[in-house]
């Protein structure tokens, strides 16, 4: 449990603890629960200050990425897209959304491509951002801070064309990540045409993590 506390994974810490009390509840040893529920809180406290100190360690490197990327927002919300197909056949797409640095699985999507078929992948990013993002204005839903389009800058330019149609560049910052030879994101694309290695910026890690 230390070392899960150390690796600030609380959820696995908390479980564990529950699944103990429980347990003990069950055999009506009420004092051992209690010992048990005591350290549950103990360490709830713990998450809520460390929570705290990640956000403000993250906060500091969004900034950085801000400012190298000379975006016109902070990315605390980060969406990444991506598509993929089965032999020309079954075009399907995914996206994923970051909040603070933190996976939100419950909004991830799946898309399976309807507008064409055969192997587009440009095509395939035009549908599947048009919807994304027309389904988020028309709810008025949180939209992201940035989008990440895997791949690089071909599907960039579809992203940009997808932004200008539907009048978000003033309200999302946009870039692309391609990937070298080993299937590692490699380099940084932005809408003024300029590029960026990863490596060279710690805070760039984090983009990475996201695609």
């Amino acid at each position: 449990q230390v070392n899960s506390i150390f690796e600030l994974n609380f959820e696995k810490v908390k479980s564990d603890i529950k699944r103990v009390m429980k347990y003990q509840s069950g055999k009506m040893e009420f004092e051992l629960a209690q010992v048990q529920l005591h350290k549950l809180k103990v360490v709830e406290e713990l998450e809520q200050k460390l929570e705290v100190v990640r956000l403000r360690k993250y906060n500091k490197k969004a900034f950085e990425i801000k400012r190298e990327l000379n975006l016109d927002r902070l990315p605390l919300i980060i969406e990444a897209f991506d598509n993929s197909h089965n032999q020309g056949d079954s075009n399907v797409a995914a996206s994923v959304r970051f909040v603070n640095d933190r996976p939100t699985k419950s909004d991830n999507r799946k898309y399976i491509i309807k507008s064409f078929e055969g192997v587009n992948d440009y095509a395939s990013f035009d549908e599947v951002l048009t919807r994304r993002f027309t389904r988020l204005v028309k709810e008025k839903s949180q939209l992201p801070h940035l989008v990440i389009i895997d791949v690089g800058k071909g599907q960039l330019n579809v992203a940009i064309k997808v932004f200008d149609e539907l009048k978000l560049h003033d309200k999302i910052d946009l870039i692309s990540i391609s990937k070298d030879g080993n299937h590692k994101s490699a380099q940084i694309h932005t809408v003024d045409g300029k590029s960026y290695d990863i490596l060279s910026n710690d805070s760039f890690t984090l983009l990475a993590k996201v695609q």
